[in-house]
């Protein structure tokens, strides 16, 4: 028999979201609402939509409505929790080619880069986060290198206190420099980041690692990392480091800067060949793979050549083992033919 008794587990009701509209009224709803002269209409509203525009379909009504220009003219808002909860809402749409491209018509990156000097650490960190989104593809990457936005970044990677914030810059930097380094090698970046190598950060340390393997992608950044004697000697001291993404990225880096006569011999003079011997033994393939690459760049100097015949055999028992790949046993039998080749 039916009961007139009210449930005691009643539904949770959120009192700082607005309510939805039915149907496909909801976003039209929210957008009028995201304009309201109510800054707790607008914070309210804000709450909502980055709950709504999780779902593809909502995202491309809310992009049709006009949204991203609403979000846009919010960044400039007086409340800092309405700005910081816009970029959050910028980053769930930067997660979509549909929402980039938006980005890119609308010159949102621009508009982001203002608020990099915001007077809330929660702000600044949001806007990171979707400038660090929309950089993840190579049109995102490139439409931030075009909005000039590099340069800025790294100046604020060395300003930033934030922990959370240096990891966000790096990473958004690395995509850049994947597509471009050349501007991140015109405004110092390498001399900027090279004192982030020692940062107490896991995280910060090996993308410092992998931004300086960007940057020596190209001959100006090798020669370059020669000159900075610090940083060649910086990489060989993270070779030992406790985080395994540290040391791979490390090995990395100092293979790129191997890659010419100078850095051969800089990396030579800073005693890296026994780190790198060490790094055989590692438990992750991609630090030993690394390790190997490097080595075989360093074996093709008289001197280093001279120093690795002892590590022959090692090398000739580690081609041999079952459980390595075929990318990581082609590496091994590479530097092997590398060492023992003779004129």
């Amino acid at each position: 028999m039916a009961s007139s008794r009210v449930s005691a587990h009643l539904p949770f009701y959120d009192s700082s979201k607005s309510s939805l509209a039915y149907g496909d009224r909801t976003i039209p709803k929210l957008n009028r609402e995201l304009q309201s002269d109510d800054v707790r209409v607008r914070q309210q509203a804000l709450l909502l939509l980055n709950d709504v525009i999780h779902r593809r379909e909502n995202l491309a009504a809310a992009l049709r409505e006009g949204i991203a220009k609403t979000l846009q003219a919010l960044l400039e808002d007086s409340d800092w929790l309405v700005r910081e909860r816009t970029a959050n809402a910028l980053t769930i749409i930067a997660q979509h080619a549909l929402g980039r491209q938006c980005f890119l018509e609308l010159g949102m990156l621009t508009s982001l880069s203002k608020l990099f000097s915001d007077g809330e650490v929660k702000v600044r960190l949001s806007v990171h986060s979707a400038l660090e989104m929309c950089a993840r593809t190579t049109v995102g990457a490139q439409g931030v290198v075009d909005a000039g936005l590099v340069a800025l970044c790294v100046e604020k990677l060395v300003q930033e206190d934030s922990t959370e914030l240096k990891e966000l810059l790096l990473a958004t930097l690395h995509w850049c420099f994947m597509v471009s380094p050349t501007q991140g090698l015109e405004c110092g970046a390498i001399s900027s980041t090279v004192p982030l190598l020692t940062h107490p950060s896991p995280l910060v340390r090996g993308r410092t690692a992998t931004l300086l393997h960007d940057l020596t992608t190209p001959y100006q950044g090798k020669e370059e990392a020669c000159g900075h004697g610090v940083c060649v000697e910086g990489l060989v001291n993270l070779l030992s480091d406790r985080d395994s993404f540290v040391r791979a990225q490390t090995a990395a880096a100092l293979m790129s800067i191997s890659v010419i006569t100078k850095g051969k011999y800089a990396v030579l003079e800073a005693g890296a060949l026994p780190h790198l011997v060490a790094l055989f033994t590692d438990p992750s393939s991609e630090v030993r793979t690394n390790a190997v690459k490097t080595v075989t760049m360093l074996a093709e100097t008289p001197r280093g050549k001279q120093q690795l015949q002892s590590v022959v055999s090692q090398l000739e028992e580690m081609a041999g083992g079952g459980e390595r790949g075929e990318t990581e046993t082609k590496t091994i039998n590479t530097a092997r033919t590398v060492i023992t080749w003779t004129p």
